[in-house]
């Protein structure tokens, strides 16, 4: 007398479940051992983590950038000059030297990590270069690392140093601006101020010894042009904020049309 079968049938969908069948497991006729085929049933029952969405990291690159480069701009203008206090060598470097290192090094180059992620070279190079930057200008605030120390007093060598080491991220910066042509004009100007701010405080710190006055006027100017750049870094950075699914404002970038 044979067993009753279940008339039920398995809702589709389902999942295979492995059964055992002895022909399978003596390997009759060429079949594939019984442990061998539980094993590939399991495998394709498990489902790999897809990942449909990632974040834009550009909105904290574009922030983190705009709000040191304001407060270090501001700095170069003369706000909080002299010291205010020369003997205990209190000053602005002092000042900025945390947000340099956390928001405009650290919060960038993450960014930039993130932007590898989702396949962006230009990204990833900007907001790299630029961490690093701020990092290694942050270095130059720390007295204990007796950078400036180094030229024994040579005022002219390590302000002629400090000129090369900002003309070179000038250079830099305009390979930027050509590589962001067909960008927006956000992004454009951008690059175009901060270029500009390069070029003079680079001036400034070459004529720091031999032309004091118009040493100061040039540094001054360099701050401006970079507290413009960093207004112009704040609106691409919060234009990447404003998505349809938080809010209804939208700031235009001013997209290029390709040519």
């Amino acid at each position: 007398m044979s067993e009753p079968q279940s008339s039920a049938a398995a809702p589709q969908g389902a999942p295979e479940t492995a059964t055992w069948d002895p022909a399978v497991e003596k390997g009759e006729n060429g079949t594939t051992p019984v442990a061998a085929r539980r094993h590939q049933q399991t495998v394709s029952q498990v489902a790999a983590p897809v990942f449909t969405k990632l974040g834009n990291p550009g909105p904290l690159g574009l922030l983190a950038f705009a709000i040191t480069t304001f407060v270090v701009g501001l700095l170069e203008c003369g706000a909080g000059l002299p010291d205010s206090n020369p003997e205990g060598n209190v000053g602005p470097n002092q000042a900025s030297f945390g947000i340099v290192v956390f928001m405009g090094g650290t919060a960038q180059i993450l960014a930039g990590i993130m932007q590898f992620r989702v396949g962006n070279t230009f990204g990833t190079t900007v907001h790299c270069a630029y961490g690093a930057f701020w990092l290694s200008f942050g270095m130059f605030m720390l007295p204990y690392l007796g950078i400036e120390a180094a030229y024994k007093g040579d005022k002219r060598a390590y302000s002629f140093a400090l000129g090369i080491y900002l003309i070179m991220w000038c250079f830099l910066t305009v390979l930027f601006f050509i590589a962001a042509l067909r960008t927006n004009i956000a992004i454009l100007c951008v690059f175009f101020f901060l270029i500009m701010a390069f070029l003079f405080l680079s001036l400034a710190n070459f004529t720091s010894t031999e032309h004091a006055t118009a040493s100061r006027n040039l540094n001054k100017a360099g701050g401006a042009f970079a507290c413009v750049c960093a207004f112009c870094a704040f609106y691409a950075g919060a234009s990447g904020l404003m998505v349809p699914e938080t809010t209804w404002v939208r700031f235009p970038l001013g997209e290029i049309d390709n040519f």
